[in-house]
């Protein structure tokens, strides 16, 4: 009986741990990861691949590598423990690639649409395609929510460099998120009277709407960090 039992508990023990360690696309520490990456390009070196440098993809193709569960990495085979690299090493190489990779992007953006100075005029008008002409046009059922960080991302440098109020989308409810976009986005111009030069796309806000009503305050997994 008492080795059944010992059993029992260590199953769940393991069960427990398998779980803990599961792997966060949203967690990881880029400074770490700068230094696990290295691992990874020594194998790399060793088989004649690719440097694993950020630059040699963007953000989106960086991210696409890490989606559940960095299915995509273990479809090529890799094997991470025969190398030493387990799931919170990945989360920290997943941060390093993805910030390294989205800030080099926003660096190399042109004016119209990353404007760098809140209140700067775009120096290019922007294309038909792109402007933000009406109330009708915006489509609160379209944007992906994994863009729309990004673009949350983006808000929240122009915040901090010009020491706004620091967000996040758990910072209201899904209905108050909602105002925000309603109306030709009536409550943000209204609180950012400055919104129509900040270079957006309609395609983006759609990102970013759809981003801060997946976790916003009463949401299953409401994100109350960067």
């Amino acid at each position: 009986m008492r080795r059944i039992t010992t059993g029992i508990v260590a199953g769940l023990l393991l069960l427990s741990a398998h779980h803990a360690q599961a792997f966060d696309e949203k967690g990881g520490n880029a400074l770490w990861g700068k230094y696990a990456i290295q691992t990874c390009r020594s194998c790399h070196k060793e088989k004649g691949l690719s440097s694993l440098a950020p630059e040699e993809k963007s953000t989106v193709e960086w991210e696409s590598f890490f989606v559940d569960r960095y299915k995509k990495l273990r479809d090529m085979d890799h094997n991470f423990s025969a190398i030493g690299i387990n799931e919170r090493q990945l989360e920290n190489i997943h941060r390093y690639l993805v910030e390294d990779s989205m800030k080099r992007e926003e660096e190399n953006a042109p004016e119209t649409t990353a404007l760098k100075t809140i209140g700067a005029k775009p120096k290019k008008v922007l294309a038909d395609d792109e402007k933000m002409e009406g109330a009708g046009q915006f489509n609160a059922s379209a944007g992906d929510g994994r863009k729309g960080r990004y673009v949350f991302r983006r808000c929240l440098t122009c915040h901090k460099k010009n020491n706004a109020p620091i967000i996040s989308p758990a910072d209201r409810t899904k209905a108050a998120w909602e105002r925000y976009f309603a109306n030709d986005f009536k409550k943000l111009k209204r609180d950012m009277p400055k919104f129509d030069t900040y270079g957006f796309t309609l395609g983006q806000m759609e990102d970013l709407h759809q981003f801060v009503l997946l976790y916003a305050l009463d949401a299953s997994k409401p994100k109350t960090c960067e």
